[in-house]
């Protein structure tokens, strides 16, 4: 999204609750809040909590939004409002919430003047769908539903149909609607089985190429531990062989003594001979002066087995303390070449297993007097 889309975006998103602009510039919007806007986006959750428990009069929020980091206001406490900011991610997610679904009516052709002509608006419910086709690559197509709640038919591509049409949040004068004879709980079934069939009739060689790779993956990775437990049994048959680990010919189970050299053997016995003519004499020692090591306090110990200065910290600042009964420490250990292999296996199958997943999106119900094109209509 580019900025100026962003900035239509939110105008749009503020003007569906019916927000008051203080003040409207080309590089900035300040804007008072109302009330679900607020608890959507204000990041004050304690004021309304105590708000409501106290039962005290409301006092709105304003902010300012600006599009332009270099075009900052002077002397007024802005916030860029950019693709990546957190305040629009959570109006992003206050738009999902509260427009997920929608009543709307289309806004007929006015009468004649003196003319008591009615029109009738026929209901339909819109869903929009998202399917996705996951391997290790993935792609998403988007499926938007129409059903006639009174004369039971489906349409497909039905949101660019209600794009060229006006619609209204209330019903237009000299207007009424037909009755339906689908609930939504049937029509919704009805467009679950529509997409099913769409499902059935894909190609499906993206799914086969994927588990080709799958196998390709895991022929590898086998291939990799069964050389890994070759090259392990051979080191231990190596240090199993190894001169010196069995019994020799002396028969104890020391190893033999390696003889020196005869000059060297002549020249340790000459000054071994002659330590043991001249006696040594005595070199004095000073005595280390002996410090006993202190010994910690019990107020001290008392204080470390209560954890502190950390547990000191979160206590002074409210942060709860988990129980120690609660606390599970595993000890760890390594894991094994079998317990690596199969947790490899299992992150190959999660990314190349072929798989579908259908998401909801957003849908509606809506009051139309136009009639679909008939080439995506199809009867029930």
């Amino acid at each position: 999204m580019q900025q100026e889309q962003i900035r239509q975006f939110t105008e749009r998103y503020l003007a569906a609750f019916s927000a008051h602009i203080v003040e409207t510039h080309p590089d900035y919007l300040t804007v008072k809040l109302p009330v679900e806007v607020d608890k959507d986006i204000g990041n004050r959750p304690f004021y309304w909590s105590w708000v409501e428990k106290m039962n005290l009069p409301y006092q709105p929020l304003v902010l300012t939004f600006c599009f332009d980091r270099e075009r900052m206001p002077e002397g007024l406490r802005a916030e860029h409002l950019h693709l990546g900011a957190g305040r629009l991610q959570q109006i992003f997610q206050s738009a999902r919430k509260h427009g997920s679904f929608v009543c709307m009516y289309e806004q007929a052709a006015s009468p004649r003047p003196g003319a008591r002509r009615t029109t009738p608006l026929v209901p339909w419910l819109g869903l929009n769908w998202k399917v996705s086709f996951i391997c290790d690559k993935k792609r998403d197509m988007l499926l938007h539903f129409g059903i006639n709640l009174h004369q039971p038919e489906i349409v497909s591509n039905f949101y660019p149909f209600l794009l060229q049409l006006s619609l209204t949040p209330s019903i237009p004068d000299y207007c009424y609607t037909l009755e339906r004879r689908l609930s939504l709980a049937e029509a919704a079934a009805i467009a679950e089985q529509e997409t099913r069939r769409l499902l059935a009739a894909e190609d499906g060689r993206w799914a086969e190429e994927a588990r080709q790779r799958l196998d390709e993956e895991l022929q590898i990775l086998e291939g990799y531990y069964a050389e890994l437990a070759a090259r392990e049994l051979d080191s231990g048959e190596a240090d199993g062989d190894e001169p010196g680990a069995g019994g020799g010919e002396s028969g104890g189970s020391e190893p033999d003594a390696i003889s020196p050299p005869c000059g060297l053997a002549k020249t340790q016995e000459d000054a071994a001979r002659t330590s043991e003519s001249v006696p040594a004499s005595p070199v004095p020692i000073a005595p280390r002066s002996a410090q006993p090591a202190p010994e910690p306090s019990a107020a001290g110990e008392e204080h470390r087995r209560g954890g502190g200065r950390i547990l000191d910290f979160l206590r002074a600042n409210g942060i709860p303390e988990t129980p120690r009964e609660e606390i599970v420490q595993e000890e760890w250990r390594s894991s094994t070449p079998e317990e690596e292999k199969r947790r490899r296996m299992e992150e190959l199958r999660w990314q190349y297993e072929p798989r579908i997943e259908v998401q909801f999106l957003n849908g509606g119900l809506f009051y139309l007097q136009s009639t679909p094109p008939a080439k995506n209509r199809r009867n029930l």
